[in-house]
């Protein structure tokens, strides 16, 4: 057999587990799942899930890994600082981030979900919170960008605004909202320049 052959085959077994996982966490919570259950969903023996993955965590864990890294191919460095972002358009950055997400509903759904992973869920955090460290520091480096003083400790803001990215979009993916991944890109920017009083129309 072919190398070609070969990675065209690991391929589909993997595309098989991810989709066992996802079916199997609208069923029950991650952490009862076997990976005998993931093997029969996906209609492989347990000697092929092992050839692939060590258990189920690093399943989950490539599964990131690999969202992450499109993710980090889709969006991009920044290209102005802050006080060039009109709070009411989002950058493209975070559409492509939504879009990434819509694209992968059904994966995202499962594994931020109530039955998901705490593991995935604490990655995610932790990704953000590294995209938006790496952007602020290449931000500080384009022409004309100055920094003020700091209204809270930083790593406070980062848990903020994580959270709440993380929590807005397990809330997207549940509701299976209609709303777009631009509308909420553009809302969850505006929030993040405006808070919750300006953000329903009250003056703080």
């Amino acid at each position: 057999m072919t190398h070609a052959n070969n990675g065209l085959r690991a391929q589909r077994t993997h595309k098989l587990l991810r989709e066992a996982l996802v079916e199997l966490l609208s069923e029950q919570h991650f952490e009862s799942i076997t990976v005998g259950e993931l093997a029969q969903r996906a209609m492989i023996n347990r000697a092929t899930f092992y050839r692939h993955y060590l258990d189920k965590y690093d399943l989950v864990e490539k599964i990131f890994e690999e969202a992450a890294y499109e993710l980090n191919s889709t969006i991009g460095p920044p290209r102005v600082g802050l006080d060039g972002i009109d709070g009411d358009q989002p950058p493209e950055a975070w559409v492509a981030f939504f879009e990434h997400v819509a694209q992968h509903r059904r994966l995202y759904g499962a594994l931020l979900g109530k039955n998901g992973s705490s593991w995935f869920t604490r990655s995610m955090r932790e990704y953000t919170i590294g995209i938006m460290e790496e952007r602020e520091r290449l931000r500080t480096r384009l022409p004309g960008v100055r920094r003020g003083q700091e209204a809270m400790p930083r790593e406070v803001a980062l848990a903020f605004s994580a959270n709440l990215l993380i929590s807005t979009l397990t809330w997207w993916l549940e509701s299976e909202s209609s709303y777009s991944p631009r509308e909420m890109a553009t809302w969850f920017r505006r929030f993040l320049f405006s808070g919750y009083p300006n953000a329903l129309g009250f003056k703080a």
